[in-house]
C-alpha cells in the first residue's frame, strides 16, 4: 500500500538543525581557512579547468572545486545561500536526496564549465561552491512551483526574483563563472524533479529529515 507523502518540514521538526546544510558549511569555511594559511596548494591542487579533465583525467576536481573559495566574500555569498536556502530544500526532501542535489547539480555546473571552455576556446580555472548552490536554487525552485513542504510558503514571484538577480548580479560581474551557475540551477531543478518523482511512487521513499 502506498502512504501519502508526508513533508516534515511543517510539524515539530522545522526545529531540527539542517545538518547536512551545516555540515557543507563548515567544510567550506574550515578549507578556506586551511587555504588561506597554506597558500595556493589547495587551489592548485583542487581548482577545475576542462584541461584538467580531457588531458590529466583528474576527474576527482569536479567535486573539490566546489570547496573552494577566492576570498572570504566569495565564501560568505555562497554560504548564505547554502545555509539558509538549502535549509528549506534538505528538511523538505530529506538528508540523503539533499545531498545528492547538492553534489550532482555542482557536478553539472562544472561540467557545463568546460562544455563552454572547448566551445569558446576561452580556458579558465574556476573554484567555488556557486554550482551547487545554483543547484539547490534551482530545487528550491520546483519545490515552490509544486508547493511541497515549507517552501510553500514561499511565492513563484520572489522566487522569480531572486534568481533573476542572482544570475543578473554574475553577468555583471568579471571574474565569475556564469556557466557553472546556470548548468546548476538547471541540473538542480531536473535532479529535484526526479528525486520527488521517486519519492511520489515508491511507499518507503517518503520525505522526510
Amino acid at each position: 500500500m502506498v502512504k501519502p507523502q508526508t513533508y516534515r518540514y511543517q510539524n515539530q521538526n522545522m526545529k531540527e538543525v539542517p545538518w547536512c546544510s551545516a555540515v557543507l558549511t563548515a567544510a567550506n569555511v574550515i578549507i578556506f581557512l586551511v587555504s588561506y594559511f597554506t597558500g595556493d596548494w589547495l587551489y592548485d591542487k583542487g581548482e577545475f579547468g576542462v584541461f584538467y579533465l580531457i588531458r590529466s583525467q583528474e576527474y576527482y576536481r569536479l567535486v573539490t572545486a566546489m570547496f573552494l573559495h577566492a576570498d572570504i566574500s566569495h565564501l560568505v555569498n555562497n554560504m548564505i545561500l547554502l545555509y539558509f536556502g538549502g535549509e528549506i530544500v534538505e528538511k523538505t526532501i530529506g538528508g540523503a536526496r539533499y545531498l545528492v542535489l547538492f553534489f550532482v547539480s555542482g557536478i553539472c555546473g562544472n561540467l557545463l564549465s568546460a562544455i563552454y571552455e572547448l566551445s569558446t576556446g576561452l580556458y579558465y580555472s574556476s573554484i567555488g561552491a556557486s554550482g551547487a548552490v545554483f543547484g539547490l536554487v534551482g530545487g528550491l525552485l520546483y519545490l515552490v512551483i509544486t508547493k511541497k513542504g515549507y517552501a510553500a510558503r514561499i511565492s513563484i514571484q520572489r522566487m522569480a526574483l531572486m534568481i533573476a538577480f542572482s544570475l543578473y548580479s554574475g553577468f555583471r560581474s568579471v571574474m565569475v563563472n556564469n556557466a557553472a551557475h546556470l548548468g546548476g540551477l538547471l541540473s538542480g531543478f531536473l535532479i529535484t524533479f526526479l528525486l520527488c518523482h521517486i519519492g511520489r511512487n515508491e511507499g518507503r521513499l517518503r520525505y522526510r529529515n
